[in-house]
């Protein structure tokens, strides 16, 4: 624990000598001197201490319930209090699972921080917008391709503002965001919406906005995934994946971007685990596979230390993307990784494993006692968590971290308002980008329209229909039903018979795409039968703008840019609704004005090419309107 026996002259009329938490009257004046009070507090720091300052868990899970499958944590229980307490833990992240309503996450997050033992906690989330959002009870905001598709570096701010405003008054102190890959490869698996555009220059220009109304709020910022995420064909979820750029290549896209918002006031920067061997070509041996591979970015001496530190002068945070993810997790165990980590240049190894049952501790009491065991017999080691944890525990002072209570009733007040809300709703309806129309769009509504709605998923049906049905209760003078039929637009198993009955009783038919990425027979076929039967069709690419480069004969497209959020590590969704329904707006015509519901404003952020990727078929800033 810390000791509070030779604190500086400047320290000592406010540190208790009895209490091993740091007291708000201890931090207030600590916060006066962070880098002399920084310096003293880790000098006093036992290495067990120090090793928590750079270890970020996750408690998603703990134990299992009564059908044995792995039990939500919503409430801090006493193991979990425990760990925290007999690790030294310094830094939380939450996910969907922990943050239910307002409420139970202030109560959480105070009960996270009054496990402490000295520092106030870093509590972290992914609250990028779009496709990773974590709020249950949040304002989500569209997502970072839809804003930089508005083109208006105010409503990048203005999203950085709910962000900050939201996560603030619930107690959360740091975000993961915003993502600033530029995403050059339109078959990216994992970044593509995430990512604001191709073109560096928006990039620059919507991040350095977001990051400016995130920092309002006291909220700090992990701009990612560096050394660049956006030019790969693999999930670094599953996968290791490669970059295949030219060193000359990297530098003039992916280094540009990070160089660009590190002028805009980068607290810190997360890691990606690719591997660039136009950066770092060595070789690592994967001790749990055998296997020969090139080493991740997150293991790289070079990339993180060579380049991010010692070339680009970066003085902020380095924090790893989660290390359980199968990249680093199918090839390396726990200890080895956060050890390699750390020599690499990291100072924040993020979930190195999965701390989910009390039988989950002796893990991690393994990765203490070799980081123990190796810093003694290795200075290099030695001297580089002294430097994380003093880099670290700066950062708390300087930001004036603290764990004091938020107001309830402000957090109330905030969370999910109405004036967010209605920020949401303004960003979705700006970025809607109509991509082709060949005189079908805007739909005209009269009494008895009759439409069909095809998609993948029920749910995404549901969420058209219900949409549909406000604009039919809104106007009294039409009537519109709706049919919804599933198909996995992929696949090639097509109920023909029964789509061509229910097309050719149809006005209108609206086809929804998700992120295709080469051969969709089934979404193929409908369009060929809705063209055979002249019914006029709009094709909604509900989550990647670049689904049309995949079929033929389109004739009416719009992007939305995300229809659902979606945590890979567990498959836990929630539905993007002001995308969706801004989408749906923009089809139909107004029937007593003729006005469209929502008039498309949005331009493409990125190129999208043929399906053979050698030709541009529609060009960054490709938007038409009414």
């Amino acid at each position: 624990m810390l000791k509070k026996t030779a604190l500086s002259v400047l320290l000592s009329c406010a540190f208790s000598v009895n209490a091993h938490v740091l007291s708000q009257e201890e931090l207030d004046k600590a916060y006066q001197t962070p880098e002399t009070s920084a310096k003293q507090l880790v000098a006093e720091m036992s290495l067990r201490e120090k090793i928590g300052q750079l270890i970020m868990l996750d408690f998603r899970y703990w134990g299992v319930d009564e059908n044995d499958e792995p039990k939500l944590v919503v409430n801090v229980n006493n193991e979990i209090k425990q760990v925290i307490r007999n690790y030294d833990l310094g830094n939380v992240i939450l996910f969907r699972e922990n943050l239910y309503n307002t409420e139970q996450t202030i109560n959480f997050i105070q009960d996270l921080q009054d496990s402490r033992t000295n520092l106030p906690l870093f509590v972290a989330t992914d609250q990028e917008g779009g496709y990773v959002t974590r709020l249950r009870e949040g304002t989500e905001m569209p997502g970072n391709m839809a804003v930089a598709a508005t083109r208006d570096s105010k409503l990048a701010k203005k999203s950085g503002q709910v962000h900050g405003l939201e996560l603030s008054a619930l107690g959360i102190n740091f975000n993961f965001g915003p993502v600033v890959d530029v995403n050059a490869e339109q078959r990216n698996p994992i970044i593509g919406v995430r990512s604001y555009s191709s073109n560096l220059a928006l990039i620059d220009e919507m991040s350095g906005a977001y990051i400016e109304g995130l920092s309002e709020s006291g909220v700090l910022n992990a701009v990612k995934h560096f050394p660049g995420h956006g030019n790969v064909k693999i999930d670094s979820h599953y996968g290791l994946a490669i970059v295949p750029y030219t060193r000359q290549e990297w530098e003039a896209v992916d280094l540009q971007a990070f160089k660009n918002v590190f002028k805009n006031g980068a607290d810190a920067v997360m890691t990606a685990h690719v591997i660039v061997p136009s950066v770092d070509d060595a070789k690592l041996t994967s001790p749990l596979t055998g296997e020969v591979i090139g080493t991740p970015a997150t293991l790289s001496k070079k990339i993180l230390t060579g380049v991010l530190r010692e070339e680009l002068d970066f003085n902020g945070l380095i924090l790893t993307d989660a290390l359980d993810m199968g990249a680093i997790a199918n090839n390396f165990e726990p200890s080895w990784t956060v050890e390699h980590a750390l020599l690499a240049g990291a100072d924040i190894t993020l979930m190195p494993l999965r701390v989910w049952n009390k039988e989950a501790v002796a893990d991690l009491e393994k990765i203490y006692s070799h980081l123990e065991t190796q810093s003694k017999s290795n200075p290099e080691l030695a001297k580089r968590i002294d430097q994380s944890v003093l880099r670290i525990v700066t950062k708390k002072l300087t930001e004036k971290i603290s764990a004091q209570p938020v107001d309830k009733e402000h957090a109330d007040k905030v969370v999910q308002s109405v004036a967010n809300k209605s920020a949401e709703r303004h960003i979705a309806e700006r970025s809607i980008t109509l991509i082709e129309n060949q005189n079908i769009l805007p739909f005209k509504l009269k009494n008895k329209t009759k439409i069909v709605v095809i998609s993948d998923e029920s749910a995404r049906n549901n969420l058209i229909a219900d949409e549909i049905a406000l604009i039919s209760e809104k106007f009294k003078s039409v009537d519109i039903s709706v049919e919804k039929i599933t198909v996995k637009m992929t696949e090639n198993k097509l109920p023909e018979n029964q789509l061509k009955q229910s097309i050719e009783n149809a006005d209108y038919v609206i086809a929804v795409t998700y992120n295709l990425t080469g051969s969709s027979p089934n979404a193929q076929k409908l369009i060929d039968i809705t063209n055979k039967q002249n019914k006029p069709t709009v094709v909604i690419s509900s989550r990647n703008p670049y689904d049309i480069a995949y079929l033929n004969g389109v004739k009416a497209n719009i992007a939305i840019y995300g229809i659902t959020g979606f945590d890979v590590t567990n498959n836990n969704r929630n539905n993007l609704e002001a995308n969706i329904r801004a989408g749906v707006r923009t089809l139909f015509l107004e029937p007593d004005t003729n006005a469209p519901l929502n008039q498309p404003s949005g331009q493409l952020p990125v190129d999208i090419k043929n399906k053979e990727n050698t030709k541009i078929i529609y060009p960054i800033g490709h938007g038409l309107t009414y």
